[in-house]
C-alpha cells in the first residue's frame, strides 16, 4: 500500500486499479469529536473532527434499508469522480465496526470531505433553475443551453451518462461562487439505469429531426461530450469497475453468511453489475451517434 495526498492507496491486483480510501479511519475513534448530528428524511447526517479536519458520516436510517447498498455506489462513484472532476472523497467504514457518529454499528455507513462551496440550491446564481438530471429517460436537448455555460458541466453531464448517474439534482452538486468551480457529491443512485441506452434512443430522435437546430456554442459542447464519454469508454473499463464494485461490497459487509446478505440485496448488487457490463458497451454506440449528430448539424452550418 502507499500513501497519497492523506489517503491509503490500495491496489487491486487483479484488476490493475487503485483504489483510495480516507487514512482518517485509522485513527483511535476515542480522538474522533463528534460535532452535531442531523436527522435527514432518508439517513443521519453527523459532523465530526479527525486531526482538527472536518469530515461528515453518512447512515441511511432504518426507514430506509432499500437504500443501503448505496455506500458501494456512493463509495465508487467519488473515486471515479476525483480522478475526472471535482468531487469529494467518500470511503465506507464497514458493517460491524463501531466509529463515533455513526449510529448503527451494524451496518456501513460513509466518511466524506466537506464539498467547498454550497449546495446549488441554496444559492442564488445564474445556475439556480439548472436541470441536468437525467433521471430515467437519459440525455435531453434542453440540457445542453446549461452545458455551454461552464465545461465542467459538460464533463459532469457525460461522467453521469457513463456511469449511470441518474439522480444529479441542485442538492447533489456544489458551486463556490468564489472560485467559479463545481464539486459533485452524493452520488449513491449510480448503476440503476442504463442512461447510455437511453442516450442512445435520444440522440437517434435527434438525429431523425430534421427540423433541430443547434448553436455555434451547443455544438462545441456536444463535441466535448462526446470526448469525455470517448475518454471515460478508454480508461473505465466494465471489469475494473466490477472489482472496485466488489471490493466496497466485501468492505461494506454484504458477503455471504452476513446479516446483510439478503436476496433483496443480492438481486439489487447483480443488477448493478449488470448496468456496468451493459452500458459500457452502449457508451461505445453512443460516441458513434452523437458523431453522426455532430457532423449532420456542421454540414447544416456550412
Amino acid at each position: 500500500m502507499k500513501f497519497y495526498n492523506g489517503l491509503i492507496v490500495v491496489l487491486l491486483m487483479s484488476a490493475h486499479i487503485i483504489v483510495a480510501r480516507l487514512d482518517v479511519l485509522d485513527n483511535d475513534p476515542q480522538k474522533v469529536e463528534v460535532l452535531t448530528i442531523l436527522e435527514m428524511r432518508f439517513c443521519y447526517i453527523s459532523f465530526v473532527r479527525i486531526d482538527g479536519k472536518k469530515y461528515i458520516i453518512k447512515q441511511k436510517k432504518s426507514n430506509c434499508l432499500r437504500k443501503l447498498v448505496g455506500v458501494v455506489r456512493d463509495a465508487i462513484m467519488a473515486h471515479y469522480a476525483e480522478n475526472f472532476i471535482k468531487a469529494h472523497q467518500v470511503d465506507i467504514i464497514p458493517a460491524g465496526r463501531a466509529f463515533p457518529g455513526k449510529l448503527r454499528t451494524d451496518w456501513p455507513a460513509t466518511i466524506h470531505t466537506i464539498a467547498p462551496g454550497r449546495m446549488i440550491k441554496d444559492q442564488d446564481s445564474r445556475y439556480n433553475s439548472m436541470n441536468i438530471k437525467q433521471a430515467d429517460v437519459g440525455f435531453r436537448r434542453d440540457m445542453l443551453p446549461w452545458m455551454v455555460k461552464d465545461p465542467v458541466l459538460v464533463k459532469i453531464v457525460a461522467f453521469d451518462t457513463f456511469l449511470c448517474n441518474h439522480d444529479r439534482h441542485r442538492g447533489n452538486l456544489f458551486y463556490d461562487s468564489k472560485t467559479d468551480s463545481f464539486c459533485a457529491i452524493d452520488m449513491d443512485s449510480a448503476f440503476k439505469h442504463n442512461l447510455c441506452a437511453l442516450a442512445c434512443q435520444n440522440f437517434t430522435a435527434m438525429l431523425s429531426n430534421k427540423k433541430l437546430q443547434l448553436s455555434n456554442k451547443e455544438l462545441n459542447a456536444l463535441i466535448e461530450y462526446k470526448g469525455h464519454l470517448q475518454f471515460l469508454i478508454e480508461n473505465y473499463r466494465p471489469e475494473d469497475t466490477l472489482a472496485m464494485y466488489d471490493y466496497f461490497v466485501q468492505k461494506a459487509g454484504f458477503v455471504e453468511g452476513s446479516d446483510l446478505y439478503l436476496e433483496k440485496f443480492a438481486l439489487e448488487m447483480e443488477h448493478n453489475r449488470q448496468t456496468i457490463v451493459q452500458s459500457y458497451q452502449d457508451a461505445k454506440r453512443l460516441v458513434k451517434i452523437v458523431g453522426q449528430l455532430i457532423e449532420k448539424v456542421q454540414k447544416g452550418l456550412r
